[in-house]
């Protein structure tokens, strides 16, 4: 009998080809927003677009002080910091910048978290070098992003020196990538 029906449903099923897992296909890395995350917008409607397993209200204690942000995890994704949007208090509770640590999400161009440098030089205009808090980014004005580098490799130590991004070697990977609606944030 178990024979009958193992040769019945394998009749059944030889003619169907497999379905393709659904993919999502995440937002791009914009001027001034991910997805439903925006610099400027309130941060409560940010929250309210996401559900609740997919928000988290945090403190980043940026230089010792409370430092509210909300960290989401979009749908396609695990990483609960993968996209943290920093929030700020003089008109109210709203987006002030934008951190990408994902590197599930790219640019329009294919650039994010885990792209060279190299791959950021041919993909865009780079402005300037700029440095702070133990960071070095190469600044992209045309996304008003801050690409952060790893600095751990041979020479790292000494990129905050540098003034122009074309001193930065091609293979130097990018870190995280920083959105902020003017200047280097």
């Amino acid at each position: 009998m178990s024979r009958l029906v193992f040769l019945t449903v394998a009749v059944l099923t030889a003619g169907r080809s497999p379905q393709p897992a659904a993919t999502q296909v995440l937002p791009p890395i914009e001027r001034f927003q991910v997805g439903q995350v925006v610099i400027g917008k309130p941060a409560e409607d940010v929250y309210e677009a996401f559900p609740a397993e997919r928000r988290r209200l945090v403190d980043l204690g940026l230089e010792g002080q409370l430092s509210p942000a909300l960290e989401f995890t979009f749908p396609g994704t695990t990483r609960t910091n993968g996209v943290v949007a920093e929030l700020e208090c003089q008109r109210g509770l709203m987006v002030s910048r934008i951190f990408v640590r994902d590197p599930a999400f790219r640019t329009a161009k294919g650039v994010g978290v885990g792209s060279s440098v190299g791959e950021l030089r041919a993909a865009y205009r780079l402005d300037s070098v700029v440095s702070g808090e133990g960071t070095v980014g190469i600044r992209v004005e045309e996304l008003s992003a801050t690409f952060e580098i790893d600095q751990t490799g041979p020479g790292g130590d000494r990129f905050w020196r540098l003034r122009t991004a074309e001193t930065i070697p091609a293979s130097v990977k990018i870190i995280a990538v920083l959105l902020t609606k003017v200047g280097a944030g």
